[in-house]
């Protein structure tokens, strides 16, 4: 074996001297530390051959070095040979049980091939050797959320910001599994517990104010958004989600400086350009929304919403028969928008397609019969081409996917009057005003047979004095 002078302890000169040992096809002595830092070197630079070429020199010089054989079994793994990298860990854990790397490692396999509950065995059982590792508790709540169990996840990651208050991965899969369950308002009380504690956490303002939002409470978002950027005014999502809220509080100029913003910070984004377009059709400044929606289509030409978005402003503007065919290529490129086909389909009845129309309008019903405006609208429709037994149908259909609504059961009782059926209107009427009985006197203007309909009057009357 050849002697090597010793050199500069440092892993780009070890490298080197590894390479021109393969390459001269000679046998050089390397200490242990530099062969694991040549090892590294290969896995961070995705040179994997290279890395199990390392591997197997250093296990002929250090056959019973742990690390070796584990990153051997990890290499392997990324390569899907998952049995040969298991049989190499059941190999070290014979000579070193108490590793809690081969269990980290034999879990990290088993997440590969989808076995969540084999995976969390496995990093528990490296918990019990350490209890100190904070990515295990984020490796355990990562399996429980494949499974779908989100409180079992949130423990292990109340667990791992206990170790590590600022783990950002930690603090953002809090908030995914508040969210994925449905448990926005207990969220809420997390994070303002966190942030007593940890008041400079942009992370965790910003999960606040996610949280917030899916609560509809558009202030309070603002506000922890506000937080985040005061710490960060780099963050671009705390800017955008800033933005959106403002946005659904029409408060549409604020979001307008927020979404522009974010422009100093990254690259446009086709999304970014839509949602100012958005906000100033909602202004009613129609060139400045038309130049965004068409800045939009410039970066995404198949983002639906900005097309549709031409369209509809083209419309405002005047120029309804262009605006058709960009409203008909948002729904070419997205064609279960109910939303989509409803703009369609009033856009065709302005320009005097009522055939085209009311097939759009099926349309709507087809793809969002959740879409309570969309029923009221069509048999409305039908009711005015005096197709009062169409009308009649369409209702029937409503009440399945509507049952229980008060608006739909008023507009049930309006055309069992167009119908002539006074007992089953009185009825539907009788159950309307017990559902909602401010709607009652709305309805007396909106609708014209019922509010002639002097039995339903003295019905809503009877009502008021009770």
């Amino acid at each position: 074996m050849n002697e090597y002078p010793q050199e500069e302890h440092n892993t780009d000169v070890a490298v080197r001297r590894f390479e021109k040992m393969l390459r001269e096809n000679e046998q050089y002595y390397f200490d242990r530390d530099d062969l694991e830092n040549i090892v590294e070197f290969y896995i961070l630079e995705n040179h994997h051959n290279k890395a199990l070429k390392a591997i197997k020199f250093a296990t002929g010089q250090y056959p019973d070095a742990t690390y070796f054989i584990l990153r051997k079994s990890q290499l392997l793994s990324a390569e899907g040979k998952y049995d040969l990298a298991l049989s190499l860990l059941d190999e070290v854990e014979i000579f070193e049980p108490g590793n809690p790397e081969i269990f980290m490692t034999r879990g990290g396999i088993y997440s590969m091939l989808n076995k969540p509950e084999k995976s969390i065995q496995a990093y528990k059982s490296a918990l019990r050797l350490d209890r100190s590792i904070e990515e295990l508790y984020l490796f355990i709540a990562f399996e429980f959320q494949n499974l779908g169990k989100y409180g079992k996840a949130a423990r292990y990651l109340r667990k791992c910001l206990q170790l590590n208050p600022e783990n950002e991965s930690a603090i953002f899969e809090m908030s995914f599994c508040f969210d994925f369950a449905q448990k926005h308002e207990a969220g809420v009380r997390f994070f303002n517990a966190f942030l007593d504690e940890n008041a400079y956490s942009k992370t965790a303002w910003y999960s606040l104010g996610h949280l917030e939002s899916k609560l509809q409470h558009y202030s309070k978002a603002v506000t922890a958004f506000d937080f985040a950027i005061v710490i960060d005014d780099s963050f671009g999502a705390a800017w955008f989600n800033k933005a959106n809220c403002l946005a659904a509080q029409e408060k549409y100029e604020d979001a307008i400086v927020c979404y522009k913003e974010l422009f100093k910070l990254e690259e446009p984004d086709a999304f970014t350009f839509l949602y100012i377009g958005e906000c100033y059709e909602n202004l009613e400044n129609y060139p400045e929304a038309l130049k965004y929606y068409e800045k939009a289509t410039e970066l995404d030409e198949f983002l639906a919403d900005a097309w549709v978005g031409i369209g509809v402003v083209k419309d405002f503007t005047g120029k309804s028969s262009e605006a058709l065919a960009f409203v008909k290529k948002g729904i070419n490129l997205d064609p279960t928008r109910g939303t989509f086909w409803f703009i369609l389909g009033d856009l065709q009845l302005k320009l005097g397609f009522s055939g085209q129309a009311e097939e759009a309008y099926n349309k709507v019903l087809e793809f969002e019969p959740e879409n309570e405006e969309i029923w009221i609208f069509l048999s409305n429709l039908m009711l005015e081409q005096k197709r009062v037994s169409e009308a009649h149908q369409l209702m029937q259909e409503c009440v399945k996917y509507h049952p229980g609504n008060p608006r739909l059961t008023f507009q049930a009782c309006e055309i069992e009057l167009h119908a002539g059926n006074d007992r089953s209107a009185l009825l539907l009427a009788e159950l309307a005003i017990t559902m909602d009985p401010e709607m009652a006197s709305k309805m007396i203007k909106e609708l014209s047979r019922f509010g002639m309909n002097a039995d339903i009057r003295r019905l809503i009357e009877r009502n008021k004095k009770n």
